[in-house]
């Protein structure tokens, strides 16, 4: 799952998520000096002792980061061993030889455990030819991969390359706009994303790539021609395509411009707009906001309805979360922050700005849809304004912030848990749809069942829930709509016939499995008045 992130009050961290790899030098990088690197996880120890989410010891980081060092050499071991009677040292051994013998620093002595994981790792490579001969890059990718395991799962390290490229997929690139397909020893466009440089320069799919800035393709790794592609912004490159239906190659000259992979894909059917929101990234809600207005002034009767699928949306961005919810409530609370660091506590609440504040809507979850989508769902739900159909959502209710490191890589860190507007963790509870669909086959049967069990139990189905709902009431609901990941029809057959039927939705909103406030809410969580 892709976490969701924030870097509210922090100035290093870096608000971005995703993926794609660069191009990386065919050499080794020079190593990395003693002091560079015990500078690198100094700062790493004091990122995570100031933001994570709990308090963990330095001492414990470093035992798992160096103990990873096995992963590399299974020779290697790291020990704590008695100093004296009332202190402990740490040992790095090698076949049982003892190599080095560290007395420890303070706990908050982020410099002096810089130090001695430094100093750890050259005494692993002197004596271990097999970890000598891995570059420092991948001794650090296995180091901070040992640290991030005495953390949550979602907490993690990401390489320098694999940190550029997570930043793409939610920063976006600068580069032209298409993708490429490989092929018959060349390679040509497979898609081309719509009001991207490349789509106003009239490059169309299937075009191939002959050239990029008068080099060949032909025969260039995959890693080369990307590169080649992206660039400075607003430079321009130069591209020499072969377009089959025309027989002959043309020259097209493209000014480079930042590119955002699109999450919102729209559609239209009978008076309802279908929007399927695969992630959050930064210009989601400007993309799903254009949608809204396209879709709102369409000749015809008007827009009697809206779909948003959220289905196997892993997140992204927090503030984006609630800018889509703040598209469809009016006011009150869409989602707050709580953690550990003053700055992980935080309020989103509606800015009575909505686009579209009264449209029926109907959100679609599965299994697969996780933290940026739990928070627009949940907030659509304890404010009325959609009904939710499908199966129990994951239930990743955390927060991540993301760090830059001076080697380049990143730190993902857990900084905040997320709570609903009813008051409730969205971690380990997520959403429970109002319409189950769990369970049911995909036929023409199960429409049918699914309206018949609406209409025959119009009352409110939270009478059934306690209030406030227990730990062992949320087991019950989640196992009662056990969560899935198979995408299906039936959920956008619920969700049309819902919208057809003025009746039957509001029907299915009066009976929404929305949880009721809790009536103390622990602090700081949601004012109770509305945002004006």
């Amino acid at each position: 799952m892709s976490s969701l992130c924030s870097a509210a009050g922090l100035g290093r961290a870096a608000l971005l998520l995703g993926f794609a790899v660069l191009a990386g030098c065919a050499h080794a990088p020079p190593p990395v000096p003693a002091d560079a690197r015990a500078r690198l996880f100094a700062l790493a120890l004091q990122d995570i002792g100031d933001i994570y989410i709990e308090p963990v010891s330095d001492r414990r980081l470093v035992l798992f980061g160096l103990a990873n060092l096995s992963r590399l050499d299974r020779n290697l071991a790291v020990v704590e061993t008695p100093a004296s009677e009332n202190r402990t040292a740490l040992a790095l051994t090698y076949r049982d030889r003892q190599l080095a013998l560290f007395s420890p620093p303070a706990d908050n002595d982020g410099i002096g455990w810089g130090k001695v994981m430094s100093q750890a790792i050259a005494a692993a490579r002197a004596a271990s030819p097999i970890v000598a001969a891995h570059a420092d890059e991948r001794i650090e990718d296995v180091v901070f991969d040992g640290m991030t395991d005495a953390l949550d799962r979602f907490s993690r390290y990401s390489a320098p390359a694999a940190a550029r490229a997570e930043r793409t997929t939610l920063e976006g690139f600068s580069g032209i706009g298409i993708t490429l397909e490989e092929g018959n020893g060349g390679f040509s466009v497979g898609a081309v994303l719509p009001q991207s440089p490349a789509a106003r320069a009239g490059v169309e799919p299937g075009d191939r790539i002959v050239a990029i800035d008068g080099h060949p393709t032909a025969g260039r790794p995959r890693a080369e021609i990307v590169g080649r592609l992206h660039g400075p912004l607003a430079s321009t490159v130069e591209l020499t395509v072969y377009r089959p239906a025309l027989g002959r190659e043309r020259s097209l000259a493209i000014r480079r411009e930042l590119v955002v992979p699109p999450t919102v894909a729209a559609a239209e059917q009978d008076g309802v707009a279908i929007f399927h929101i695969t992630g959050f990234s930064r210009d989601t809600t400007e993309r799903l906001a254009a949608d809204l207005v396209r879709a709102a002034h369409r000749p015809g009767p008007g827009l009697r309805g809206i779909v948003l699928d959220l289905r196997g949306d892993p997140g992204g961005l927090l503030e984006q979360a609630a800018e889509v919810s703040n598209l469809f409530i009016a006011r009150g609370p869409i989602a707050a922050t709580i953690g550990r660091n003053p700055a992980s506590r935080q309020l989103f609440a509606a800015s009575g700005a909505a686009v579209a504040p009264a449209v029926p809507i109907v959100a679609l979850i599965d299994g697969g849809s996780a933290s940026a989508a739990e928070i627009v769902a949940a907030a659509l739900q304890d404010a009325r304004r959609a009904v939710v159909v499908g199966s129990a959502s994951y239930g990743k209710g955390t927060v991540q912030t993301v760090l830059p490191l001076p080697n380049g890589g990143e730190l993902t860190l857990t900084w905040a848990l997320l709570v609903r507007p009813s008051g409730y963790l969205l971690d380990g509870h997520g959403v429970i749809p109002d319409v189950c669909t769990s369970g049911l086959a995909e036929n023409r049967r199960s429409l049918p069942t699914v309206l018949a069990r609406l209409r025959a139990a119009p009352a409110p189905a939270q009478a059934a829930m306690p209030a406030p709902l227990d730990e062992a009431a949320w087991r019950r609901l989640r196992r009662a709509c056990p969560a899935r990941t198979d995408g299906r029809n039936l959920d956008l057959g619920v969700a049309e016939r819902l919208l057809a039927d003025p009746d039957l939705y509001r029907d299915a909103l009066a009976s929404s499995r929305r949880p009721t406030a809790l009536t103390e809410p622990p602090a700081p969580l949601i004012s109770a008045s509305p945002t004006p």
